[in-house]
């Protein structure tokens, strides 16, 4: 018997209201302290044979270059390759990461190797977009998984073995220098721009510090800061104490009503602040079913045929009945969600419900499907 049924997940999350108190260093970061992306090509050597095939030509230059700078030359014929492989190791260092500290690295395959499994990474200079470099990476590599194959009959793997992780196997070797603060120009960069919340930001951050004039919006993601009042209010003021006490601060966040959808898992997240004018819902669903009983034949006596079993297959389709329920304006996510569950649909059927009452004007929100 075969069914044609679906398995589906529904998530619903209210927001107390449109509004919500947080901290300000959760959603605003410090114009002009920007993360620096580094890179650098290495070779991962201690593998099992899992590494890149003589095929891959870049694979075998950096070993002989390697083996080169260090006062040994092979012919190529006698170069095997497959206990190394090439790889592209990456890292993100952030603001004021200063010399001699660490900072995680990522190591990704390059060529045509199986497995990183077990392998270390030999000495790689990391550098960062200018092209300058700005640290250098080794170590053993944790891939966190496994690629076990037997003759090319038994293949077991867990996890993705071709990119792996080295913590705290970089070192800082010259500091990004464009990270500075000065306190002449300082201003918060909100992550979500939005005009409300900037606004919101400026006034609270005026209002707990008691300066009308330390905080102005210039735009739905940037709120100016004006240090020079607070010299002028406390000649001693300290520039780092200043940005720590603001960053502590909280302010109500605007959030807009939004309903995300994703209809290949059937997960529906929704804001408390969505509202739906008086609409009726009437929703109907169709089960189909494909029922396959076996039948034997069975051969003519006396015969040279055989017993065969031939598939009877059969299609049961039930409609269920279809009921209306009206929805009363300003109806939040919540009544709609209480209302839908007594009509017995699913998520599917909430998703298509959804889109319906947003082309039916009716629903005051954006709709977003994943």
């Amino acid at each position: 018997m075969y069914k044609i049924t679906g398995l589906f997940l529904i998530v619903a999350v209210v927001a107390l209201s449109a509004q919500q108190e947080v901290r300000i260093k959760d959603v605003a970061r410090v114009s002009g302290l920007n993360d620096v992306q580094i890179f650098g090509y290495g070779l991962v050597v201690g593998l099992a044979g899992t590494g890149d095939r003589n095929q891959t030509v870049f694979t075998e230059q950096a070993v002989r270059n390697m083996l080169k700078n260090m006062g040994i030359e092979m012919p190529d014929r006698h170069i095997r390759i497959r206990n190394v492989a090439a790889v592209m190791v990456t890292g993100n260092m952030v603001p004021f990461k200063r010399k001699g500290t660490r900072l995680d690295v990522t190591v990704s395959s390059m060529g045509d190797a199986t497995s990183l499994e077990g392998g270390n990474l030999i000495l790689t200079h990391l550098q960062g977009p200018d092209g300058h470099i700005y640290a250098s990476a080794q170590g053993p590599l944790a891939t966190g998984g496994y690629d076990l194959r037997d003759r090319g009959m038994t293949h077991i793997k867990r996890n993705h073995v071709l990119v792996g992780r080295i913590p705290d196997g970089a070192i800082v070797v010259n500091e990004y220098a464009a990270n500075t603060l000065d306190g002449r120009d300082i201003s918060l960069n909100l992550l979500t721009p939005d005009f409300t919340s900037a606004v919101n930001m400026a006034q609270s951050i005026n209002e707990q510090y008691g300066l009308q004039n330390l905080a102005a919006p210039l735009d739905a993601a940037t709120i100016a800061l004006n240090f020079s009042a607070v010299l002028r209010q406390q000649g001693n003021a300290n520039l780092i104490q200043f940005i720590s006490t603001i960053e502590n601060m909280t302010f109500g966040i605007a959030t807009q009503a939004r309903v995300v959808m994703n209809e290949r898992t059937g997960t529906i997240v929704a804001g408390g602040d969505v509202k739906i004018s008086q609409v009726a819902v009437t929703h109907g669903g169709i089960k189909v079913e494909v029922v396959n009983i076996p039948e034997v034949i069975q051969p003519m006596p006396f015969s040279l045929g055989t017993t065969e079993i031939m598939p009877s297959p059969a299609i049961l389709v039930d409609e269920s009945n279809a009921e209306m329920v009206v929805l009363d304006g300003t109806t939040n996510v919540t009544d709609l969600a209480q209302a839908l569950n007594s009509l017995g649909v699913t998520p599917r059927d909430i998703i298509a419900i959804l889109q319906a009452i947003k082309e039916a004007g009716a629903l005051h929100g954006q709709l977003v499907i994943m």
